[in-house]
């Protein structure tokens, strides 16, 4: 691994105010890593998802997944209101304000948000990340930050600064505002889109593709594919899993054969396009953490963060509470 001088000043490039977004997506094709780093991720979500059932239900579904994401970010400037979700739900492009009230009731339901004790009057209702989210939400970003690092490896200072006070902080607002960024230039409503991201499991179930390819990243070869199979490791049914593999096919993303499934050119430039987008978020993010927190170059000591205070029960997978009111 890169020493500390050398290793922050590698990861300040990919926030350089003369990089555009173009040389980004360059550098990182550009880069050997770039498919081992893909492959991470997509492991690591899986990996997630399958230890988590709580968080299973939110990466399954965008709504649910952006709602958590404003969660966090949120808590760090400011405070969640059901006025300042709406309005984030709509920046984003892929939930409506109209879901908001509902996706505020399922965080609570898993018991990831719970109305503030302390309110003002005339102003709305305030909710704050419970114990069991911001633990979660810890471990997620984490494992964003260590598929990074496959190409980037001093990426690891942030990852290992994550449990000092307002490392983890900093961390999500930089991650929120890259992630709005990147969404202004994303078409929502393409075919890629359409199928897999609107789709209950279609993340999951892509992540689950790429995994399996034998081949590089795009996967170019055959993958062997079975809906039964897919359906029953994603809790989904047999007819969901069909209608969105025929939605591919018919938006040119892929082809169904002989219990196999190839992406063609168009399918693979989208999976292409996603994972990119997705790790030069968390490179970006990253490098503006580093920036605003240069105690990570240098020699720490154990700390904790009081951003996500380490419980016993912080990682129980027990059934949530009801929400309140």
């Amino acid at each position: 691994m890169r020493g500390a001088s050398g290793g922050i000043v590698d990861l300040l490039t990919w926030d350089a105010p003369a990089a555009t977004a173009e040389d980004r997506y360059s550098r990182l094709r550009a880069s050997p890593h770039y498919p081992d780093a893909a492959r991470a991720f997509a492991r690591a979500m899986l990996a997630q998802a399958e230890g988590d059932r709580l968080l299973d239900g939110v990466l399954k579904d965008a709504g649910r997944n952006v709602a958590a994401k404003c969660l966090a970010y949120m808590h760090v400037t400011g405070g969640l209101t059901l006025p300042r979700l709406k309005e984030l739900c709509a920046a984003t492009g892929l939930v409506s304000p109209g879901r908001a009230r509902m996706l505020l009731i399922y965080l609570q339901h898993l018991g990831y948000a719970a109305p503030s004790p302390r309110r003002e009057a005339k102003t709305p209702r305030r909710y704050e990340p419970t114990a069991r989210f911001l633990a979660t939400w810890r471990r997620q970003m984490q494992a964003t930050l260590e598929s990074a690092a496959v190409v980037e490896p001093s990426v690891s200072m942030v990852v290992a600064g994550l449990d000092a006070p307002g490392v983890f902080e900093s961390y999500v607002h930089h991650i929120s505002e890259a992630y709005l960024e990147g969404l202004k230039d994303v078409d929502t409503e393409d075919p890629f889109f359409r199928t897999f991201m609107h789709r209950y499991a279609g993340t999951q179930i892509v992540h689950g593709l790429v995994v399996t390819a034998k081949d590089g990243f795009p996967p170019c070869d055959p993958i062997a594919f079975h809906p039964t199979e897919t359906a029953k490791r994603f809790s989904v049914s047999r007819l969901h899993v069909r209608r969105m593999m025929d939605a591919g096919q018919r938006g040119g993303l892929l082809r169904l054969a002989d219990d196999a499934l190839v992406f063609t050119a168009a399918g693979r430039a989208a999976i292409d396009h996603i994972y990119a987008t997705q790790l030069i978020v968390f490179l970006l993010a990253a490098a503006r953490t580093a920036r605003a927190r240069p105690e990570l170059a240098e020699p720490r000591t154990e700390q904790v963060s009081d951003f996500a205070p380490r419980r016993k029960d912080a990682q129980s997978h027990d059934s949530p509470q009801q929400p309140t009111a």
